[in-house]
Parts: structure tokens; sequence; C-alpha cells
């Protein structure tokens, strides 16, 4: 990594996304995602959030060009470094957010008048439901993540 701990060649035009949060989803990679688990598949969260990062999207190169595949790849790796500490449920509750918010694009979900009147009439209050949710989110990971397995007593 570079001294400021960025991939080498690569600009987000500021510092780098610091929490998962942070990184631009494409929600439909996690709709896909939904559908392949009610499927029964079994996957690695962290992997299947990396592969649903927009990561042309926020980030090029250092000149301003697109992102190949090895920038990509380059980017991929710092994240799962970055975030191999992060458990499951955190990540779980992240996706299953942006799955919601899909769905509600689509308008598979429709919210009534009155909740849709607060994010127009009252963004603030709107932000603070949303920052709620968020804080939620990372609190459940990190009770997750402090979570001691018992001992195996028999």
């Amino acid at each position: 990594m570079s001294e400021n701990h960025q991939p080498p060649g690569l600009s987000s035009g500021a510092d780098l996304p610091e929490t998962p949060h942070d990184l631009p989803v494409d929600r439909a990679r996690i709709d896909a995602l939904l559908e392949r688990v009610r499927n029964g598949e079994k996957v690695t969260l962290l992997d299947e959030f990396l592969a649903a990062v927009d990561w042309r999207s926020s980030f090029t190169t250092d000149d301003g060009g697109s992102l190949d595949v090895e920038s990509i790849a380059r980017l991929i790796a710092y994240y799962r470094e970055k975030f191999s500490d992060i458990g499951p449920v955190y990540l779980a509750e992240l996706m299953s957010t942006e799955f919601m918010t899909e769905q509600r694009a689509r308008g598979d979900i429709v919210f009534s008048r009155q909740l849709l009147d607060i994010g127009r009439t009252q963004p603030e209050l709107w932000k603070e439901i949303r920052l709620f949710f968020r804080r939620k989110e990372f609190a459940t990971a990190m009770l997750v993540r402090a979570n001691r397995e018992r001992p195996d007593t028999t």
C-alpha cells in the first residue's frame, strides 16, 4: 500500500472510504445474491459484498482514467484485508438494507404517503431515521464480533 494506505495508482478523489457503508453498491447484484441464497447457495458474505461494489463509479486511476480489471482486483484485495474482521451479521444487515432499497426502487415495496412525506418535507428527520438504523447495524456487528462461543460442557 502507498503511504496514505491506498492501493498504488488509484484515486477516489479524496481519502478512500473507511467503512462498508461508504462504498457504492450495485443493488442489482445484491438482489441477484439474495436469489442465489434463496436457492440454497452458500456464500462468503465479505466476498459477495466486495463483488457487489460498483468500483468504477467512485474510483479512477491517478490520471483520471477508468479502472482496469487489475486495479479493481487491487481494490478488492485492499478492502478484503481492511474489512477482514467485520462479521457476517454486519455484512448481512448492510446487504439486506441494500436489498430492501432495491425492492423499494422497483416498486415491490410501497411506502405510505405519510412515510414518503417525511422524506420530502423533513429531510433531517429522514436522515436521523437512516442514521439510527446504520448505527443499529454497526452495534449488531460489534456485539456479534465480541461474542464468545460457550465451551462445550459435554
